[in-house]
């Protein structure tokens, strides 16, 4: 049966046919040897070959099969084409679109402020995220907010917000002072240089920030003003208001750049100065939580250099400048703080890192002192000879808010700076560890309260602090003489002779009456057996 040559399918109607075919004898498709042969390597000529050669020996041929395998060859080639072109495209995209973004990133680049491998000048941090996570009470404002990282935090803030307007328009009217609008270009003059103190971005416009800067610097001055002068104000005169926000001034979160203040202040008086203003202005409230007491005239002096903020004028009152104890040296260069902290050993007797607690102290044999004329809180001393421990008194507690924003400042001051209020929280932490160690330390008249209380509030306080092995601790030389002298077996046993026998006057008389009787018992023996070995 004579099968018709699918003409449509397999001949592209603007081609001349492939291969011409006479029916055979039995029926079959034979192909004429001298027909035309057309180049079938590929396109649609490869299709067409690939066409014929689907022809079963009864010469019928399968449409559906064959037009399918003729479709996906024709798919195949084109999509091949069409690959090649998006791959080429998208390639010339790519550089155009990495164009584009280095573009972009370079004028980031521009607009960032100094220079490379120029350090910034930081100093007004956030405190770090596992030191406050749990204590967001100590860090952040109860009343006033001051700076960028505050501003607008929450309703319990807002109310503050009036009262700084009430305050610039004390300032202004204050005899001798500038007017607002020198205020604004004072503030506006100094926008870039104070954004530049702050470590996180602040999102604020020029126009904003400098506006901030002239309202709560402007309030912070005022407010010192209105106390110097003992002037009548509401928010002075109450107790609770004036703590409230004495405790807000001095969070590290919440500062303004000093220079900033200085500035202001020179506005508002006529230019009395920043020495004026730091000992006769702040040192009245900056001061009035600290330990009682004559304080050294050297240490109500202004500090050199450039006083950062509130708090760094707060620590430095706070911890006069002083030598590393025990040691001689002030500082150390970056270069040998390192090699010391890599050469430190792990082994706690070798390289102590904290101190026994008292009670186990004294069981050793080391004696506490209270002592007397100490240079600042932390000037804590070890006599080895004696075993005593000398810690100046504490008589009444810093606020405990103010006293973790001191050790949140301390650890943002740089890692080779010596940490000597971390290194005194540690000490004090390890060694206030139960009541009975509370209770030692009041006897010895370092404690004023000997509660529970008092080893709670070290205890916390410890836990603001780094690891003890790698903070540079400033009592290193003390610690390694006090387990020294705890390891001595000589002096254990007479701090057990004095626990056990001289601790009271009635175990004292005891033991007194009991080497009397053995030193008669010795000598009457002696009177004894004496005549036996000498009758003369």
């Amino acid at each position: 049966m004579d099968s018709p040559l699918m003409e449509p399918l397999l001949v592209p109607k603007d081609h001349a046919p492939a291969v011409a075919a006479t029916p055979g004898d039995h029926g079959g498709a034979a192909a004429d040897e001298n027909s035309t042969v057309v180049d079938t390597t590929s396109g649609p000529g490869r299709a067409l070959g690939d066409a014929e050669e689907k022809t079963n020996d009864d010469g019928e041929v399968e449409g559906d099969e064959l037009s399918a395998s003729v479709q996906r060859r024709l798919d195949e080639s084109s999509g091949g084409v069409e690959k090649e072109d998006e791959e080429e495209e998208e390639e010339i995209g790519d550089d155009a679109g990495a164009d584009d973004m280095a573009a972009r990133m370079a004028r980031r680049l521009a607009a960032l402020p100094g220079k490379a491998h120029e350090s910034e000048p930081f100093t007004i941090f956030r405190v770090a995220g596992s030191m406050r996570e749990r204590n967001r009470h100590l860090f952040d404002p109860q009343m006033i907010s001051i700076g960028p990282f505050h501003r607008g935090a929450g309703r319990h803030l807002a109310a503050m917000e009036a009262h700084k307007w009430r305050y610039l328009r004390d300032i202004l009217s204050r005899p001798g002072g500038a007017t607002l609008a020198t205020y604004a270009r004072a503030a506006r003059a100094m926008e870039a240089r104070a954004r530049r103190r702050y470590a996180e971005p602040v999102a604020l416009p020029p126009a904003e920030f400098a506006e901030m800067l002239l309202l709560d610097g402007c309030f912070v001055v005022e407010f010192f003003l209105k106390g110097h002068d003992s002037e009548e104000d509401a928010l002075i005169d109450a107790t609770w208001a004036i703590q409230n926000v004495y405790n807000d001034m001095l969070l590290l979160e919440n500062q303004l750049p000093f220079f900033v203040l200085e500035r202001f202040y020179d506005l508002a008086t006529g230019g009395l100065g920043r020495d004026y203003f730091v000992t006769n202005v702040l040192v009245n409230y900056l001061t009035v939580d600290m330990t009682s007491g004559p304080r050294d005239p050297e240490s109500t002096r202004p500090p050199d250099g450039e006083i950062h903020h509130l708090l760094h004028l707060y620590y430095y009152w706070f911890l006069p400048p002083e030598q590393r104890f025990g040691s001689g040296a002030a500082s150390k260069s970056e270069d040998e703080a390192l090699e010391e902290m890599t050469s430190r050993s792990m082994d706690d007797e070798r390289s102590p890192s904290l101190l026994p607690p008292a009670s186990e102290l004294q069981d050793s044999g080391v004696t506490f002192r209270v002592k007397k004329s100490p240079r600042s809180m932390v000037d804590v001393t070890f006599d080895r000879r004696s075993g005593t421990l000398e810690i100046p008194a504490v008589e009444s507690y810093t606020n405990h808010a103010v006293f973790a924003n001191l050790l949140a400042y301390e650890q943002s001051r740089g890692r080779w700076e010596l940490q000597r209020l971390v290194s005194y929280v540690l000490l004090m932490a390890s060694v206030v560890d139960a009541r009975r160690d509370v209770e030692a330390l009041q006897r010895a008249g370092v404690l004023a309260r000997g509660d529970e209380e008092t080893a709670a509030f070290y205890a916390n306080l410890g836990e603001l602090c780094p690891p003890p092995e790698f903070v540079d601790n400033c009592y290193a030389a003390l610690l390694r003489d006090v387990r020294e002298y705890c390891g001595r077996s000589w002096n254990r046993h007479r701090a057990v002779l004095v626990h056990d026998y001289f601790s009271n006057p009635w175990t004292s008389m005891s033991a007194a009456a009991a080497v009397f009787l053995l030193v008669l018992t010795v000598v009457q023996t002696v009177y004894t057996v004496l005549p036996y070995y000498s009758p003369n």
